[in-house]
């Protein structure tokens, strides 16, 4: 008996071992379920048809062979099938509908003229009507948006999950979802989802939005980096000439200037629904160019967008990233009218290549749109006011309400990140991505050590120094936040510490306030404006690597408390007051004395003063609502506006006089050209001040790239009390280097860059600085300094591509008599590094 049952077992085994689960679901060219599609494995009886979702489920006892799967109407397809196989996600493509004069166009070998291109015909008439489709053909409109934010781990295999969560492997596994492979699997880690009103009037160009119902569960759920990586998605506009993504500038398939970017393939054309439609392929002239590749189909009547497909191609190598791909589908109505019903985005993240056996993390953005109201004006007013987002939990909805708006996909969702966020190597994971984006560790319960990059630095009066810094944090929310530093230096043995607190009084009007104090060493002539930074923070003081000496550093004693309004996220302004006392950290070598008012040489300053600045940022991704925000890295301009008041003879002040600044940066997108960083800076100081109260012009002796500086002049060569500053820096982003052969290989990027100062300084600042310090003032007044230069950036292995080197060249100038400055080289090379997304 024992005998027979144990070679039954067997058989059971050998059987279920024989036999292959096929599963998968088959949608149409919009993604509408397919049901009663025959699925069936070539040669054999072994076969299902798809249920009313299009999904379908069998045994084969053929571990490989080749799946077909054929519905009426429809072209047949077929996908190589093996043990490996999972899941599989097949689109049929309607065939027998199609047109007698349909005109199919393989991919030409040779690239075809815009007249010998049969989809140039329909892109002109695209082109024509941009501006006149969609939404801006009525005069208001109302829909209803549902947006989703999903990030998962990807390309997970089962003796990873298996280790992963042990007794609970066999739970895990039944609910999780397969990969894009079908054979590995994604677990979702995080998912936040928001529902909002959105009202339109096109004659006032007026947009309001109004947030209904937010919820957010998983991990990571406290952090931004998650937030941020979702919003390399936000505002993608493919009607645009150019789509700006990840701070570069890509080609969009709609752009009239398309063909000198893409060759485009008219498929076929069909009849959906009693409407014609084309469907035409686009694919990048050069692999390497910031292009897109993919589809779009198109209606033969007002030749509006029906679905467009597009995917980053490999080899334009985005830092981390794996894969990006975008789809957005659009309704029409009155055969004029589209109008958009959904948007999907997804990013593939990796650490070190693009190599699809390698784990990942997925980020998918949901965006879906009905309840769609034409033409149903409301007052004018009503479109003026938006319901703002101003405390956590603000729209907050029970169970009872997502239950009825979710679809059962992210229902789905929520179960299962339930049952993965508890495990530690999952917790562990997450935190290491917001270690890695913010330069914090966690170490304690709300308290975080960092950021871990500001450790180690060196100049020539502390030698060696090492910073040890922490942070207050329960969530990004956080109303109050207390952050501070403990600094030492092995050659002068003496410590330094700052620390700052900040409260936030208000989330609606915001208002902010931050205290801080600081004893340390910094160098004064490495930025020229500073607005709500009470600590003060200076790479000249602790880079590690620099070249010549640097004395030219002051011991810095302050207090300072800080106000801040904001009118909206990106419109801030606010006031300062501090108590400053300023003294040489070494005066053998590096001397500020000056002559006072009593006509005695003075060695320290008190600087009693207030700022009063307003800080412009439109469209910049703005993270959290709590009293420290944080910034995304989307291209936006910034306007800062600055007075400083000195006051004498208050809190121990001993100078009046009045600073006006001005600061405008803007990133100019110059379509495939690249993009155009420019800078622009003008300051002015009123009244008779020293040395330290002066405007050095920002130098930078280290051997990195910093912004706004000049990397060929030494501290305090230049001392200006008024003064004019321009950087320019051009990115062209591959459009040089990928169309010269074997170097395209190398997928390099090149840019130029130049930057200019124009300064004075007036008799009466001379008169009570020239003889009593050591520094000589020499001021590029006769003859501005600048330099110029070109680079090549995107240097690394595989995703890891985030160094940059510069070649610079200076003009010729001549250190001040008796400076203890030595001139630089007239040329040098620099290294800059940029790892964010």
């Amino acid at each position: 008996m024992k005998i027979k049952l144990t070679i039954l077992v067997c058989l059971i085994s050998f059987i279920a071992k024989a036999q292959l689960t096929i599963k998968g679901k088959v949608v149409d060219e919009f993604n509408n379920p397919l049901p009663f599609v025959n699925v069936f494995v070539q040669g054999t009886q072994f076969g299902a048809i798809t249920d009313d979702d299009g999904n379908f489920d069998f045994l084969s006892k053929k571990e490989e062979g080749i799946l077909e799967a054929s519905f009426v109407g429809f072209q047949t397809q077929t996908i190589k099938i093996n043990s490996k196989t999972k899941f599989l996600n097949i689109t049929l493509i309607e065939g027998d509908n199609v047109l007698e004069e349909v005109v199919l166009v393989t991919k030409p070998k040779k690239r075809l003229s815009k007249k010998e291109n049969p989809a140039y015909k329909i892109l002109k008439e695209i082109w024509k009507r941009k501006r006149k489709n969609g939404l801006s053909l009525v005069k208001n409109y109302q829909y209803k948006k549902h947006t989703s934010i999903e990030v998962g781990l990807n390309n997970l295999d089962s003796v990873f999950i298996k280790k992963m969560f042990k007794k609970e492997y066999n739970d895990i596994i039944k609910n999780a979802n397969y990969d894009n492979d079908g054979v590995n699997y994604y677990l979702p880690i995080y998912l936040s989802e928001q529902v909002s009103n959105v009202y339109g009037n096109n004659k006032t160009n007026k947009i309001r939005e109004d947030i209904e119902a937010e919820k957010k569960d998983g991990l990571g759920a406290d952090g931004f980096v998650f937030d941020r990586m979702s919003n390399s998605f936000k505002n993608i506009n493919v009607f645009k000439n150019n789509i700006t993504l990840m701070q570069k500038s890509f080609v969009s398939p709609l752009s009239t200037n398309g063909f000198s970017t893409y060759d485009y393939l008219l498929y076929d054309s069909i009849v959906k629904n009693n409407k014609k439609l084309y469907n035409i392929y686009f694919f990048p002239i050069r692999d390497e160019d910031l292009a897109f590749r993919g589809n779009f189909w198109v209606s033969d009547k007002n030749f509006s967008i029906k679905k467009i497909k597009m995917e980053v191609n490999k080899s334009a190598n985005l830092n981390f990233i794996r894969r990006l791909i975008f789809e957005k589908e659009f309704e029409v109505k009155n055969d004029s009218i589209y109008l958009a019903t959904a948007n999907k985005y997804e990013g593939d993240f990796t650490l070190v290549d693009k190599n699809d056996n390698n784990k990942g993390l997925t980020i998918k953005k949901t965006e879906n749109y009905d309840t769609y109201v034409l033409n149903k004006p409301l007052p004018d007013n009503f479109y003026e006011i938006s319901a703002k987002k101003t405390r956590p939990n603000q729209y907050y909805k029970d169970d009872k309400y997502w239950n009825k708006v979710a679809n059962n996909e992210d229902k789905n969702t929520h179960i299962l990140i339930q049952k993965i966020k508890s495990k530690k190597r999952i917790k562990n994971l997450t935190g290491l991505i917001n270690t890695l984006a913010t330069g914090y560790i966690d170490i304690a319960k709300n308290i975080q050590f960092g950021r871990f990059w500001n450790t180690f630095g060196y100049n020539n009066i502390e030698g060696l120094r090492t910073k040890l810094g922490f942070r207050t944090f329960k969530t990004k929310d956080d109303r109050f936040r207390l952050l501070g530093y403990v600094a030492y230096g092995f050659k002068d043995k003496k410590i330094k510490y700052g620390a700052e607190a900040n409260y936030l009084l208000s989330y609606e009007p915001r208002i902010a306030i931050g205290m801080a104090y600081q004893d340390d060493i910094q160098q004064l002539g490495a930025s020229l404006l500073n607005t709500d930074k009470l600590l003060g923070e200076s790479f000249g003081s602790s880079v590690l690597f620099s070249r010549g000496n640097n004395y030219f550093l002051s011991n810095i004693k302050k207090f300072a408390t800080n106000f801040d309004y904001a009118i909206n996220p990106n419109f801030h302004i606010g006031f300062n007051f501090t108590r400053a006392t300023i003294t040489s950290s070494l005066p053998e070598k590096f001397s500020i004395n000056y002559l006072n008012e009593n006509g005695e040489i003075s060695s320290s300053v008190t600087n009693f003063y207030s700022d009063f600045y307003i800080s412009f940022t439109p469209n910049r991704n703005v993270y959290g609502l709590g009293v420290k925000q944080r910034f995304g890295q989307n291209l936006f301009p910034t306007l800062i506006l600055n007075y400083k008041r000195g006051y004498k003879g208050i809190f121990g002040g001993t100078h009046d006089y009045s600073k006006l600044q001005i600061k405008y940066n803007h990133p100019i997108v110059l379509g495939k050209i690249g993009i155009l960083d420019t800078t622009i800076e003008l300051g002015k100081t009123f009244g008779t001040v020293p040395i330290s109260l002066l405007s050095p012009i920002p130098a930078n002796q280290s051997y990195s790239l910093v912004k706004d500086t000049f990397s060929l002049m030494n501290y305090y060569d230049y001392v200006t009390d008024t003064y004019a500053t321009a950087h320019f820096e051009h990115h062209f982003n591959g459009f040089i280097l990928n169309r010269i052969p074997l170097i395209k290989k190398l997928k390099l990027r090149s840019l130029i860059t130049f930057r200019a100062v124009y300064g004075t300084v007036s008799n009466s600042n001379r008169a009570i600085n020239d003889k009593y310090s050591s520094i000589e003032y020499n001021t590029p007044n006769n003859k501005p300094y600048y330099e110029y230069g070109f680079g090549i950036e995107n240097i690394g292995y595989g995703n890891l591509r985030f160094f940059r080197i510069d070649a610079i060249w200076r003009t010729d100038y001549t250190p001040a008599p008796n400076s203890i400055s030595k001139p630089t080289p007239k040329f040098g090379i620099r290294i800059g590094i940029k790892p964010g997304l």
